[in-house]
């Protein structure tokens, strides 16, 4: 039989396995989006039940592996399916997945200040929460909905500045002393629910500028969408995902398929996760860096190698946790039909800092650029292309990263009061100073690469500098400890570099 005439999922099966007349050489994941047969197949009905079936044993083999990122494939698949209902199916399950995570509300915080007012007999969390969301999303529907005329006013040209005030505005009105009570608790309910959409909404208004501008509710169809995300959008905006919208069937199966690839891919990383955990800390027993930095300041010091071993393992694990957890997301995405760029893309390639804080988490670093890089880039020294540059990623990576931190634990305000809040957040203050120092330098003294610099110079020294200047910061990386100063893990890090021998 010809090879045009082998079936496509036939010729997936042999492409992975190598034999001739695949169509392809060996590879570990076959390119099933670039065979012409397979994606033909593929936008057949008998080839999307293919297609959900494999979606289906993928979704299994998480599970086994105690992950479940990617249980919503199934559910993306089918709604990729819908035609012209497609974007009221993502509505739809949108709504459907913040219910079941009772829309990303930590309702804790909101019952532990009822608890501090004395208002346990009074008053119901959860009756507070939905008004709360209800509050929200009306005046975020009002918001994007007239935005352009606000705008227009010239009061409200920098959308993610006012959403920044506003939002330590309703903090500073519920910490202060005149609004203790019912006052207090409401405007608390207040900020928990504000807290988890800013910067969805930040995305939102931003792209009411677009050109073709979207009803409302497609904008809030996209508030926490379904395939998954943090506070950090996944997919940006509106109109970032309709640049990557797939807008007919063989742009739809291609983009599924690459879907299924990267599903594939992050598995075989889950699988090298397990393994590296097993061997590092139990077969090894390599300490976590958590337990050396309190045996440290419990009096008990470990050997030296034991902490950059435990700090070694961690970067390992960091990397590969953040490319499953990524992959999985982004996966989805593609199987609802948005050809997602990968969130961790080949980090270890990385030749620079900057290079590497592009590939090690890509929508977090793109929340940075667009809401706080590229409005100083475009108003600030102009004439200085350098320390425009510089400038600009220091503002992104140290002010814009301590403000996202800040604004997603604004828990600790309510629990510890400002001051113990603030002194607190002073070590993850000293690594996001590091870290912009680092990467702001990196990115405007970045030099052109050598074709013939050799693999040693090019690739390996490259890579350990990297490795090494993120294992020296993550010792002061601790945005949720508010219990040990930027002292002692100064302390801890001297002794990790043998400083304290020579003093």
């Amino acid at each position: 039989m010809p090879v045009g005439a082998v079936p496509g999922w036939h010729r997936a099966i042999r492409g992975l396995a190598g034999a001739p007349g695949g169509g392809q050489s060996l590879r570990l994941i076959p390119k099933i989006d670039k065979d012409p047969g397979i994606v033909a197949a593929a936008q057949t009905l008998a080839g999307r039940i293919r297609l959900l079936a494999a979606i289906m044993a993928l979704v299994i083999a998480f599970m086994l592996l105690g992950v479940n990122d990617l249980a919503v494939a199934p559910l993306a698949a089918v709604s990729a399916y819908a035609g012209a209902l497609r974007r009221h199916v993502i509505l739809l399950a949108t709504l459907l997945m913040l219910y079941a995570h009772d829309f990303w509300v930590d309702a804790g915080v909101i019952q532990q200040v009822i608890g501090q007012e004395g208002l346990a007999q009074r008053l119901d969390t959860v009756w507070l929460v939905r008004g709360s969301l209800v509050l929200f999303f009306g005046v975020s529907a009002g918001l994007i909905a007239s935005w352009p005329r606000l705008e227009a006013t010239g009061f409200l040209r920098r959308p993610t500045l006012c959403l920044i005030l506003a939002f330590l505005t309703l903090v500073i009105a519920a910490q202060a002393p005149i609004a203790a009570g019912v006052p207090r608790v409401i405007l608390w309910s207040m900020v928990m629910v504000f807290q988890p959409y800013l910067w969805f909404l930040a995305y939102a208004l931003a792209d009411r500028n677009a050109q073709t501008r979207q009803p409302v509710w497609r904008h809030l169809s996209v508030f926490h969408p379904f395939w998954g995300s943090t506070s950090t959008p996944f997919g940006k905006g509106l109109a970032y995902l309709g640049r990557y919208d797939a807008k007919t069937p063989e742009e739809l199966a291609v983009t599924q398929l690459k879907g299924v690839k990267l599903a594939c891919w992050t598995l075989i990383l889950l699988v090298c996760l397990t393994g590296f955990s097993r061997v590092a800390h139990g077969l090894l027993r390599i300490p976590s860096f958590d337990q050396t930095f309190l045996d440290y300041l419990g009096g008990l010091r470990d050997p030296r190698y034991v902490g950059w071993a435990s700090l070694a393992a961690f970067f390992i694990e960091d990397v590969l946790r953040m490319a499953v957890w990524g992959g999985a997301i982004v996966a989805c995405a593609r199987m609802a039909g948005f050809r997602l760029l990968r969130n961790t893309y080949r980090p270890l390639e990385a030749r620079t800092l900057a290079e590497f804080w592009n590939r090690y988490y890509f929508y977090y670093k793109e929340l940075l650029v667009d809401h706080f890089f590229y409005p100083v880039f475009t108003r600030c020294f102009r004439a200085h292309r350098r320390l425009r540059i510089f400038f600009a990623t220091f503002m992104a990576a140290c002010v814009g990263n301590l403000m996202y931190h800040f604004i997603r634990d604004i828990h600790f305000v309510a629990e510890m009061g400002w001051r113990k809040a603030l002194t607190g957040e002073a070590s993850h203050a000293f690594y996001t100073l590091l870290l912009a120092l680092g990467v702001g330098l990196s990115q405007a003294w970045q030099r052109p690469r050598k074709v013939d610099g050799g693999w040693l110079r090019e690739r390996m020294l490259p890579g350990l500098w990297i490795g090494f200047f993120f294992c020296v910061l993550h010792v002061f990386d601790a945005p949720l400890d508010r219990l040990h100063s930027i002292g002692q893990r100064a302390q801890f890090l001297s002794y990790l570099l043998g400083i304290d021998a020579w003093i």
